[in-house]
């Protein structure tokens, strides 16, 4: 029955992208009074047609494609006046665009709904993950968790009332299956397959917060879904001196620093710059997550770097190598709080107070800031502001909790499609042509490219995760149509308009004969293609 609904919605999406496409083609044709012969579903040969009027309506055995056949494309029409060939270039360029406008039009509308019902985010790379991990859009959680569960419950008896449990709800953390930790298994694979073996006790971590153990069976996992992916963390290694020494253990990964999710250097960084209390999320192999608030960390104070002669400073007495402790009680992290405090924490008489160190020992001036709140100080923080943190990076196993979708108001929702639609369309149109010039290689073709088959099934996911899925999909798709079919490839719209193109700026006309065999020599060429692309699908059903 899946196998039935992917196949029906497959060929009533993609047929209704290329009839949208080709219907764009049919109209401009029309309204530019060219005579339009065929209107054909799919390529030739022909299945069945019916003519009305001057056209005749086909449907055609290759399911993939669709055309348009105007009089006079082939060059074959000279003396007639509705021939396509006797237009202007500029009414031959808008009927080949206008299947690819036709494209955009239903991309357009479908982004627009789908940002203002509310749709998950389009990510294309990993990159766009990350950032999207970073800003909870993609909601992560470390280690081994349940996100659904189909298993029954079972009623039982507990202090007079009859309660509803099962073994493994959503959210559940596995910690380890017969002592030996999740977190040191080598990938997804190698845990699956001890998770299969018969009968292990999984250690559990369960989101009410109780601890226990599940006896774990083939049948049991069935009833389970898991959503396992890897995700670089900072990790700690136990070192001497370490900044976090008191508090972490080995292997340790960081999570969060208040509340930011830490992915790589940049993000701790920006995380703990300028602070000297931070709270402190980790995940502990074994053990889960764990919080520690109020975590210290060694702060540097600004040095002096040059001191103006004539100002308040070298009044005061500061000289050069002075590092600045604090002003008025308030501890200096950085040059940037100078001339803040400086206004802020001034006392009646205008004066500030500054704690100086100098080798070693303690000096306190008091300083009379100048009418723009300036000392006459030069100040540089010390480069080694964060010391030893004793972190290195490495793939950490996570679990994909939830996509939250975005959502823009009615306003708003247009612009933001419009966005969609040009960075996705430059990614299209870069991952066809790499995939195109790695097919004329004779390459493999990479992770993540399909085709007809691999697109078959991405439809069957799409109807099932519901209508925000949907209108992702069929936007996408209508969209890669758009971009594909104006790429300058012969036999493609972009094909036909690099010849019109050659002669509105020359004022000559491509030579019909070899235009055709280079459309033809095209076509080949991009059937060869879906083939390679289609074999790749199948490979990847097994």
């Amino acid at each position: 029955m899946q196998i039935l609904i992917t196949i029906v919605a497959f060929l009533v999406i993609f047929s209704l992208l290329i009839l949208i496409h080709e219907l764009g083609h049919f109209t401009a044709a029309k309204r530019a009074g060219v005579k339009v012969e065929e209107f054909g579903m799919g390529l030739p040969p022909r299945i069945w047609g019916v003519k009305k009027g001057e056209t005749l309506y086909s449907i055609n055995w290759i399911p993939f494609g669709g055309f348009v056949r105007m009089l006079g494309e082939d060059g074959g029409a000279k003396q007639n006046k509705r021939s396509f060939e006797n237009q202007s270039p500029g009414s031959q360029l808008w009927i080949v665009s206008a299947g690819v406008i036709m494209n955009f039009l239903p991309t357009f509308v479908l982004l627009t709904i789908g940002f203002w019902i509310g749709i998950e985010p389009l990510i294309t790379s990993q990159d766009e993950f990350y950032d999207a991990v970073r800003s909870e859009q993609v909601l992560v959680e470390p280690g081994l968790v349940v996100v659904e569960s189909r298993e029954e419950y079972n009623t039982v008896e507990y202090n007079g009332e009859d309660l509803d449990i099962r073994s493994f709800d959503p959210g559940d953390r596995i910690v380890a299956v017969d002592s030996e930790l999740i977190d040191d298994y080598e990938d997804w694979e190698a845990v699956l397959l001890r998770l299969e073996t018969e009968s292990p006790m999984a250690s559990v971590d369960h989101a009410d917060g109780r601890q226990g153990g599940e006896y774990l069976n083939t049948t049991l996992l069935e009833k389970l879904s898991f959503s396992p992916l890897n995700i670089p963390r900072l990790i700690y290694i136990e070192e001497e001196g370490s900044v976090f020494s008191t508090i972490l253990e080995e292997g340790d990964s960081i999570i969060k620093i208040d509340g930011m999710q830490i992915i790589n250097e940049q993000d701790l960084y920006s995380a703990i710059e300028k602070k000297s209390l931070i709270e402190l999320e980790v995940y502990r192999p074994g053990v889960g997550d764990m919080t520690f608030y109020d975590v210290a960390l060694p702060t540097h104070s600004p040095v002096v770097s040059y001191v103006i002669a004539d100002t308040p400073a070298e009044v005061a007495g500061l000289q050069k190598g002075d590092k600045i402790i604090s002003i008025m009680g308030v501890a200096v992290l950085s040059s940037e709080q100078v001339a803040e405090l400086n206004l802020e924490m001034m006392n009646e008489e205008g004066q500030v107070s500054y704690l100086i160190e100098r080798e070693g020992n303690l000096f306190e001036y008091d300083i009379i800031p100048d009418e723009n709140n300036h000392v006459g100080i030069a100040l540089s923080d010390r480069v080694d502001y964060y010391n030893n943190l004793s972190l290195y990076q490495s793939f950490v196993l996570h679990s994909l909790i939830e996509v939250v979708p975005e959502q823009h108001g009615l306003v708003r929702a247009p612009f933001v499609a419009v966005q969609e639609m040009w960075r996705l369309g430059k990614i299209t149109a870069v991952m066809f042509l790499d995939v195109f010039k790695g097919f004329l290689g004779a390459q493999a073709v990479p992770d993540g490219v399909a085709g007809p088959v691999g697109i078959a099934q991405m439809t069957f996911v799409a109807v099932k995760d519901g209508l925000g899925s949907v209108l992702r999909f069929v936007a996408l798709l209508s969209l890669s149509l758009g971009v594909v079919n104006i790429l300058p490839i012969p036999a493609l719209d972009g094909g036909r308009a690099v010849f019109i193109l050659f002669r509105g700026f020359t004022g000559r006309k491509p030579d019909p004969r070899l235009e055709q065999y280079i459309h033809m020599g095209g076509f080949i060429l991009l059937l060869l293609f879906i083939a390679y692309i289609t074999f790749n699908d199948v490979l990847n059903l097994f």
